[in-house]
């Protein structure tokens, strides 16, 4: 196998040709191996949101970047290629897309994935510091992978049963709304805060085909996700989930309890 076809293995995209391979020095001192390629004619200047060929955008020099793919033994690896923007009569002025990564991302399709797969199995931490990349980043790059996987319009496409439920951080200073799709089990909306105008913007994103759809909607007894219900769901049916009915159960229970326990200590009755 010689270099090219190597480098083409190792990108996992065969429509390049490889300008050159070597060993360099980071800011941090490390080696690493960089990857210089040019895409071929045909996939240049392509609109990254409909794939279609469009002109090229501005003058001057080609501006080159650097994609970090998986490592090679303990080194880094790179690849470098020029990464001009394109105009497209649709959907604008865009950077040209690049087939072995996510748009306006700085890592490969091949990077991210192993990341997101190891994120999901090991804390953030620890798969920060195996990739050596920040603490941040892993959630950049479990973000770019779902999305890829599953758009948020193909999360949106059947729900039928859902759960709302907020819930609070940062010691109780900060709430998030979070809307979950009970037939998949899947987190397919969240947002800081809570309330009407909150929950409003789930139901605003849908279609009204989508919203009719919608049979069951599961949550606690907050009314403003009744009223949210009842305005944007008219074929759904409002459930409140079995947490808080067992909650509330022991919580009434507890209650009276305690109140005919002190009416027996009062009366001088044992109880």
């Amino acid at each position: 196998m010689n270099i090219d076809d190597f480098i083409k293995t190792l990108i996992g995209y065969e429509k390049i040709i490889v300008t050159d391979f070597g060993i360099e020095e980071n800011k941090y001192g490390e080696e690493i191996f960089v990857a210089k390629v040019e895409l071929d004619e045909s996939e240049r200047h392509k609109c990254p949101i409909c794939k279609r060929k469009c002109g090229k955008y501005g003058y001057g020099a080609e501006r080159a970047k650097r994609w970090r793919s998986l490592d090679l033994g303990k080194n880094r690896f790179y690849i470098e290629c020029d990464n001009p923007r394109c105009v497209c009569p649709e959907h604008g002025v865009h950077k040209q897309v690049i087939p072995w990564a996510f748009p306006d991302s700085e890592y490969t399709k091949a990077f991210e994935t192993q990341v997101t797969h190891m994120a999901a199995n090991a804390p953030t931490n620890l798969v920060a510091k195996k990739y050596r990349i920040k603490w941040h980043t892993v959630g950049s790059c479990i973000s770019r992978v779902q999305e890829s996987a599953c758009p948020v319009e193909n999360r949106f496409r059947k729900l039928k049963r859902i759960a709302i439920d907020e819930t609070s951080y940062k010691k109780g200073y900060k709430y998030l709304t979070v809307v979950q799709d009970l037939d998949t089990n899947e987190i397919i909306w969240a947002s800081d805060g809570y309330g009407d105008g909150v929950l409003e913007l789930f139901f605003l994103s849908l279609s009204r085909e989508q919203l009719d759809a919608i049979e069951f909607v599961v949550a606690d007894g907050a009314k403003y996700i009744t009223r949210c219900v009842e305005k944007y769901c008219k074929n759904a049916i409002r459930c409140v989930d079995p947490f808080h009915v067992v909650q509330w159960t022991t919580e009434t229970l507890d209650s009276v309890r305690k109140r005919l326990s002190n009416d027996a200590k009062k009366n001088g009755l044992l109880f």
